[in-house]
């Protein structure tokens, strides 16, 4: 595994209305946001934080999210028990290989000028042995009682490119799929 010195940004928003998964009762989704099927490549990703609009305080869409190495494909075929434990609502987040990392929501304060708005994003886990071969994908809570969640996700993400060779791939796809054979529902 040898780091080519090239890194990718990837920001974005990500909505209900067209991700790729959604739970039945739409409270939670998962949208893929990156695809690079060139063999040969990995990327890890270093640092990941919810985007903050500081301009327009009603379209901050602040709600945390995880990152996922689910590709298009996959999350489209998703069952709901599936969708449930990738989610974190069945299963542990920390014990899923196909989890990279969580975003957690930005500290909230209470406005005291109508310019002041959130924090910026400080509570962030990234696996460190974690890399992305294929595709990236986003999962959010999209409704809560609560009101710290949105249909609406903004995200910044930053990856460091590497080439591996054949046997490397296989083994970082073999690594991310491993739990997923003991079936992913807990009981």
């Amino acid at each position: 595994m040898k780091r080519t010195g090239r890194n990718v940004y990837l920001s974005g928003t990500v909505r209900l209305d067209s991700a790729e998964f959604v739970l039945t009762d739409q409270s939670a989704c998962l949208q893929n946001i990156l695809v690079d099927e060139r063999r040969g490549y990995a990327y890890k990703v270093t640092f990941a934080s919810t985007y903050p609009n500081v301009t327009n305080p009603a379209r901050l869409f602040r709600g945390g999210f995880g990152l996922y190495s689910y590709s298009r494909r996959e999350l489209l075929r998703m069952n709901q028990d599936q969708g449930n434990a990738a989610l974190g609502v069945t299963r542990s987040l920390a014990s899923l290989n196909r989890n990279i990392g969580v975003v957690g929501l930005p500290t909230i304060r209470t406005p005291a000028v109508l310019n002041d708005v959130g924090n910026f994003q400080d509570q962030y886990v990234i696996k460190g042995d974690a890399m992305v071969t294929q595709s990236l994908a986003i999962g959010w809570f999209a409704d809560s009682d609560t009101g710290f969640t949105s249909s609406v996700v903004s995200y910044y993400i930053e990856l460091e490119e590497y080439e591996v060779s054949s046997d490397e791939e296989i083994l970082l796809i073999l690594n991310a799929r491993s739990q997923d054979a003991a079936g992913l529902i807990e009981d």
